[in-house]
């Protein structure tokens, strides 16, 4: 009887979300980049945007041997994603970055349009990853507490 209480019905599923979500969002991120990269003038920007999009794709390392390790993946995407906006935003304002950023310039280029895309998609990626690490956290209840809990209510 224990066993079967032991058995948490939607454990499975509960570990699958979080999984999906940090998935979703590093796929994204990694598509993003690697579409700025491909839509960036050939040079050093481009190879920087190649490169952090392979770099989005460490984040799903933690998940590749078990499903369990969501919330470990879902760290390394908040820590990676919160680097990368920063990364961006000091790319955008410097006036060092090739000469077409110059802190917003006033006739703002296509390139900082998309720089500006790429906040707004790591942006998607912190929220869902602090998402994904809250449901992972989420403590889990046996099929005995639940039944106890609801017995429990007037």
């Amino acid at each position: 009887m224990n066993q079967i209480a032991a058995l948490r019905p939607g454990s499975l599923l509960r570990a699958r979300i979080p999984v999906g979500i940090v998935g979703t969002s590093v796929t994204a991120g990694a598509a993003a980049h690697l579409a700025a990269a491909l839509a960036a003038p050939a040079g050093a920007m481009a190879w920087l945007m190649a490169a952090m999009g392979a770099a989005c794709l460490a984040c799903a390392s933690p998940m590749a041997l078990r499903v369990r390790c969501a919330g470990r993946a879902a760290g390394h995407l908040i820590a990676m994603s919160a680097a990368m906006i920063l990364i961006h935003l000091v790319l955008l304002a410097s006036s060092g970055a090739g000469g077409h950023h110059g802190a917003l310039a006033a006739a703002p280029s296509g390139h900082s349009g998309s720089m500006l895309v790429l906040i707004a998609v790591e942006l998607a990626c912190l929220m869902g990853a602090s998402v994904a690490l809250r449901l992972h956290r989420r403590p889990r209840m046996t099929l005995q507490e639940a039944t106890l809990t609801t017995k429990e209510q007037p």
